[in-house]
């Protein structure tokens, strides 16, 4: 283990160099120091030359470490355990994240050489050095070490004396920290009459995770609103919020929703980790030949991708993976979202505010005028959206965005329901994919079966015996459902001339389909049907996701 230690610099010439104090103050309060036999810092605060915050944040811009805010972090409990609590006490001290190779350790002293000498005989790994205020270091240290998640009751509790002790803080930060664990995309915390329920959804799966007293619901709900920066006296109207925590080494973008229930508020939080910003589409669940068809069409200069599916399906995931895929210097992408999910780098995002007047129509007219090559709409609403969309593709740009459809066929007949002309739908429309999400079979326990004979014909799978099928099991690397991670089934459309040829014509979408299949089209329930003989899913998973092939 290597520690990249601060220059040397003296604690009060690095506060004088970083402009918080002048020489004079820090003469004064070295002298102040001596008299009282208390650190610089203290003596600073007391004779209000500065806070303590403003000192560690000065000390952290002047040896260029983090400074480290434990109002806005979640720390790993396991995290904290790799120094003992008596070591932490000591040199007041506190890991408070891991990253591949490294383990980040906020200082109250950065410039402590035995507090660094402590860390590397407890820390293989690299230290990131980082610095916090004292206090906070302190109070987390007690937090950490000594606070319940929850208030323990004994017969002889009263209701009151049941929730004294309760820590909203480290409650919050804990339910927080399970559901990063546990890879959720949701947290639902919910009043009931006898107590609140914590439920996470887990692989597009909603579960009861833990119960909570009911006296402590206030400050549960209190605390994500702090966090959230709502107002925390509003309890009649819903509300939402957002804000930015490191869990553990990663960084967490969390969207806040109030919901007004009869019992009292019902709170959401949306987990979006920003890791998988860069997602690839290598990651998704494309067959290689799949991929290598839309690939094709990203690369087109003008015209419409569509990506389709019902909500919470993975089209945003996807888009941004095409993003990521066609970003390059040479090219100005522009998208316009609701909401804005994730930060790309590279790229021009616009939020949608109607409050502002900036629409999905607003915002791409001003968008035309910003020399653009490529542009992602979040979702092709409504008649307006929809015709500058195409507009755009066919004076030359490249444009992806999404509608609620069941599959790549209907996104045709509701364009025309939205009365676009079908000659410019023929004339602009490149390529539709449809989607779903399926769950992925737990490696460690998935297990192999015999499906019964009317299930096999109902997925037109005729019986081999040389065919494996495998269902969910169970087991503690899965919490016991069987199911680890997901990803998509795709089923891709290529708008070709015979398919152009039906548009102009009006014809249905079984004949466009019938048409697309003589194309090569390969359904949501066949591209499901590869990955359950790949015994990556199970059979289960593509019938709840999928329909059968139209007729």
């Amino acid at each position: 283990m290597t520690i990249q230690a601060p220059p040397k610099k003296r604690f009060g010439d690095i506060l004088v160099d970083g402009g918080l104090i002048s020489v004079d103050q820090l003469q004064q309060a070295l002298a102040f120091g001596r008299e009282r036999n208390t650190k610089l810092g203290e003596s600073l605060q007391q004779l209000g030359f500065a806070t303590e915050e403003t000192v560690a944040k000065t000390i952290a811009k002047q040896l260029n470490i983090p400074f480290v805010n434990f109002d806005m972090i979640i720390v790993d409990p396991e995290v904290i355990r790799v120094l003992p609590e008596m070591v932490a006490r000591k040199h007041k001290m506190l890991a408070v994240g891991r990253r591949p190779g490294e383990t980040l350790v906020a200082f109250a002293d950065p410039l402590n050489i035995f507090a660094l000498d402590d860390v590397s005989r407890y820390i293989k790994d690299q230290v990131v050095i980082c610095v916090a205020e004292e206090s906070k270091i302190i109070a987390a240290i007690d937090r950490y070490h000594d606070a319940p998640l929850a208030p323990t009751v004994d017969a002889g509790s009263t209701k009151k004396d049941e929730s004294k002790d309760f820590d909203a803080v480290m409650a919050v930060d804990k339910i927080i920290l399970q559901a990063a664990r546990s890879k959720s995309s949701d947290i639902h915390i919910e009043p009931t009459p006898k107590n609140i329920r914590i439920r996470f959804r887990v692989d597009g799966i909603l579960r009861e995770t833990m119960t909570l007293p009911l006296e402590t619901h206030p400050s549960i709900i209190s605390r994500i609103k702090i966090l959230a920066q709502m107002d925390i006296g509003e309890k009649r109207k819903p509300l939402d919020g957002r804000f930015e925590i490191p869990v553990s080494g990663r960084n967490f973008d969390i969207r806040v929703s109030t919901l007004p229930l009869k019992l009292g508020e019902k709170v959401v939080m949306r987990l979006l980790d920003k890791a998988k910003v860069r997602i690839s589409l290598h990651d998704l669940g494309f067959e290689p030949q799949q991929q290598a068809t839309f690939e094709k069409h990203l690369l087109n200069p003008h015209e419409i991708l569509l990506v389709t599916g019902p909500t919470g399906s993975g089209k945003t995931t996807t888009l941004y993976g095409a993003l990521n895929f066609i970003n390059s210097v040479d090219k100005n992408i522009i998208t316009v979202e609701d909401p804005l999910e994730y930060e790309l780098l590279g790229i021009n995002q616009v939020q949608v505010n109607p409050k502002a007047d900036l629409t999905f129509a607003t915002a791409l007219r001003s968008i035309l005028r910003q020399d653009p090559d490529v542009i992602m709409i979040g979702e092709i609403r409504d008649l307006e959206t929809a015709e500058i969309a195409i507009q755009a593709a066919l004076t030359g740009h490249l444009v992806l965005s999404t509608l609620h459809t069941n599959d790549a066929c209907g996104a045709v007949a509701r364009l025309v329901d939205m009365d676009i002309p079908p000659f410019l739908i023929a004339s602009a429309l490149g390529l539709v994919l449809a989607q779903r999400l399926v769950r992925i079979l737990c490696p460690q326990c998935k297990k192999p079966f015999s499906p019964p004979t009317a299930l096999l014909e109902d997925m037109k799978l005729p019986f081999r015996e040389d065919r494996v099928f495998y269902q969910p099991n169970g087991c503690p690397a899965c919490e016991a459902t069987g199911y680890r991670g997901r990803l998509a089934i795709y089923e891709i459309m290529p708008v070709s001339n015979a398919i152009k040829g039906l548009i102009m014509t009006k014809s249905a979408s079984h004949d466009i389909f019938h048409q697309a299949i003589a194309d090569g089209l390969e359904p949501l329930r066949q591209a499901g049907i590869k990955k359950i003989l790949a015994g990556i899913t199970s059979l289960d998973e593509v019938l709840r996701v999928s329909l059968d092939t139209q007729e």
